[in-house]
């Protein structure tokens, strides 16, 4: 296949063009490219009007590198460019967008990527998609030729050669930035929104192989103590585990190494809590309710004893979380349901109200903590956070709308009937915040059933349910509006009339279900319950006025008829359309969750125990009681300030010294684990 001389000797005898293609746009030089045979290759390369065309796209197809080199030589050699794309304007395989590098690493050529790069190649990133630049992304003359390119040039970022060369130092921390990256330009670019989420999904996946080549504990521990890309600014044993969940990356957080390694933190030494009975367990909770004041005694006074450490272990302080939380749902209960005929204005006069005040400032401390720890971002970025914070800013505006209702009663009657206030009184405002509260703060136990293997995916399918009922509202907000104004302006002209039957004597008065905006929107709502009366839509015209015995008072028949049809139509179209619609998509929403049900639950599950892993200090309200070790720090610093200083320096020195070390072994790791990856996909393409 490479006769050297039986080529040299055809050229010499006779006159050929050396650049000639058949029918599929092959030349000599691509023949001999892909035989491999470097001297014909450098035969041709010596020809005085060689055009090498696409001939270096197609060495990196055929994975022939020493001849690309010798491609690259001859091209910049002649042209004096390293942009050898320049040099073909059309080709039957390549579209004109292509470079050696985008095919390279779609091809997945790890030492062609590498050489390729050292060359001085670049691969240049797409612009955001809410760039408005003129010199890219205004201007655009050729949208089909732009939109595919944008696609190859993602899917060589994408590629894990092409990742691994580039981002070797943290290819996972590139792998969740690109993936939020490709759903952000999936959501701009809704045309190609399916291949972004492809393309993404393929990024969670190898992120996931890098933990899947971890051979030991200790791997695994070096991988997730990296702080790199991590927005949480207090100490957590595992801070990819946190950058992870913030990038919403379940596989990789629900990978079986990466939950072993948590279950062994969550419960520590304590082996015996995997065997235990669920009776047993829940029994252990009602103990954890009982010696809580032992606990806390033991946290403020002997922190340091074996005891207290061994009930600072996560599970144990998760427990006496839900002790203290249920502590202080049965005070909110005994609140709520007290007597409170005799009540007068102000703040109620009561214990469980006191007390109730007193976890709500304990939560709140809390909160802030947590806040300044995570910075507002990544603490807003979780619903529950939010959840929370507007929770306690309902309980805190209602103690204060019951404060300033205390101060009114130096100037307003304490006697004064209930019947009597304005409706924005401050008491009946505190009243009603502190109801909603109480609503939420029951609603918080919803966070607790991502615990349970069977709850969980029901907890996770109800969030996503509620965006479905958010879309649906869209629809529910255009039809209520639409019929609104429609009845509303059938029924206004009928509003207060009475009719009076002159035999009978009954009367008969107009309803008021359409004859105004909020009286029609109020009826339709209801009537999507089927909760409205059927003679709603009845016109009633008035009796005859004065001076008007000589003409009759007509029934408005047409007018109720098409009363009567568009609330039926409404009816049909909101009851037995749009509501089995909703019903389709939520059973859609819950199969899909059902389907995936195990990384939902251990996502779930994950970021349950990250919240109580955040933070090592006493359930509230507990968390406001000094204890032995902060006053000691003080102290430390009010009597000793050199030493102190030379303390916190020495710490300081000792922190870098250990973030150095743990960078180190992180960057060695991921040279390991990078070629476990490729010697891995080897073998598995072999055995193919």
């Amino acid at each position: 296949m490479c006769d050297l001389s039986g080529v040299e000797k055809f050229l010499a005898d006779n006159r050929v063009n050396i650049n000639m293609k058949n029918y599929q746009g092959i030349t000599p030089l691509h023949l001999a490219i892909k035989n491999d045979c470097e001297p014909l290759v450098d035969l041709f390369l010596r020809q005085r009007d060689l055009q090498i065309g696409d001939s270096v796209l197609f060495a990196i197809t055929n994975d022939s590198l020493g001849l690309l080199v010798k491609l690259l030589d001859y091209a910049e050699n002649r042209i004096g460019s390293n942009d050898v794309a320049s040099v073909f304007d059309e080709s039957e395989e390549f579209p004109p967008c292509m470079k050696p590098l985008l095919l390279a690493a779609l091809c997945g050529r790890y030492e062609t990527v590498d050489f390729l790069l050292n060359r001085g190649h670049k691969l240049q990133r797409p612009h955001p998609p809410q760039c408005t630049c003129e010199e890219r992304c205004v201007n655009i003359d050729n949208v089909v030729a732009d939109g595919i390119e944008t696609l190859n040039t993602y899917r060589a970022l994408i590629s894990p050669t092409y990742l691994c060369r580039t981002s070797a130092a943290d290819p996972i921390l590139a792998c969740f930035r690109l993936h939020d990256e490709l759903l952000e330009r999936g959501k701009y670019e809704q045309v190609y929104e399916t291949v972004y989420t492809s393309m993404a999904m393929q990024v969670r996946l190898f992120a996931v192989n890098m933990i899947v080549n971890c051979r030991t504990s200790d791997e695994v521990n070096v991988l997730l103590q990296n702080r790199d890309g991590c927005e949480f600014r207090g100490p957590f044993p595992y801070p990819r585990l946190i950058t992870a969940i913030d990038h919403k990356q379940k596989e990789f957080v629900g990978h079986i190494n990466v939950q072993q390694l948590l279950e062994s933190a969550w419960i520590g030494h304590w082996i015996e809590w995997k065997s235990y009975s669920t009776f047993r367990k829940c029994a252990y909770l009602a103990w954890r309710l009982l010696v809580l004041p032992l606990t806390v005694l033991l946290a403020v006074l002997a922190p340091s004893t074996s005891m207290s450490r061994d009930s600072r272990l996560p599970i144990k302080r998760m427990f006496d979380s839900v002790a203290a939380y249920s502590v202080f749902l049965v005070l909110l209960f005994v609140h709520s349901n007290a007597d409170k005929f005799d009540a007068c204005r102000g703040m109620p006069n009561s214990v469980p109200w006191a007390l109730v005040g007193l976890f709500v400032a304990g939560h709140v401390v809390e909160k802030i903590k947590l806040r300044l720890l995570q910075g507002p971002q990544r603490y807003f970025r979780d619903l529950w956070n939010v959840f929370d914070t507007v929770e306690l800013t309902l309980f805190t505006v209602a103690y204060v709308a019951w404060a300033v209702a205390g101060f009114q009663s130096y100037w307003v009657n304490d006697d004064l009937d209930r019947k009597y206030w304005h409706w924005a009184d401050p008491q009946l405002v505190a009243e009603g915040l502190f109801a909603v509260a109480t609503v939420m703060a029951h609603l918080r136990l919803l966070f607790l059933c991502q615990l349970n293997y069977y709850v969980g995916p029901m907890q996770v399918s109800l969030g996503k349910v509620l965006n479905d009922f958010g879309r649906f509202t869209t629809f529910l907000v255009i039809i209520m509006v639409a019929f609104t104004c429609g009845l509303g302006t059938l029924y206004g002209p009928y509003a207060g009339m009475v009719r009076k039957d002159p035999e009978s004597g009954k009367v008969t008065r107009q309803e008021d279900s359409f004859v105004s905006v909020a009286n029609t929107f109020k009826t339709l709502f209801w009537g999507i319950f089927c909760m409205t009366s059927l003679e709603a839509p009845n016109v009633v015209v008035g009796s005859t006025s004065a001076g008007r015995d000589d003409m009759d008072v007509q029934s408005h028949d047409f007018t109720q008829l098409v009363g009567y049809g568009l609330f039926a139509a409404f009816e049909v179209m909101m009851v037995i359309v749009m509501l089995n619609m909703l019903i389709a998509s939520m059973s859609d929403t819950f199969e899909r969750v059902a389907d995936n049900a195990e990384y939902e639950w251990l996502f779930g599950r994950t970021k349950v125990y990250v919240n109580y892993m955040l933070l090592d200090d006493l359930p509230p309200p507990f968390n406001l009681l000094p204890t032995t070790t902060q006053f000691m720090r003080v102290m430390r610093r009010l009597f000793s300030s050199s030493a102190a200083y030379k303390r916190i320096r020495d710490d300081v020195v000792d922190d870098i010294n250990d973030v150095h070390r743990r960078q180190s072994q992180y960057r060695a790791l991921m040279t390991e684990l990078i070629k476990r990856y490729f010697i891995r996909t080897t073998q598995i393409d072999r055995f193919e």
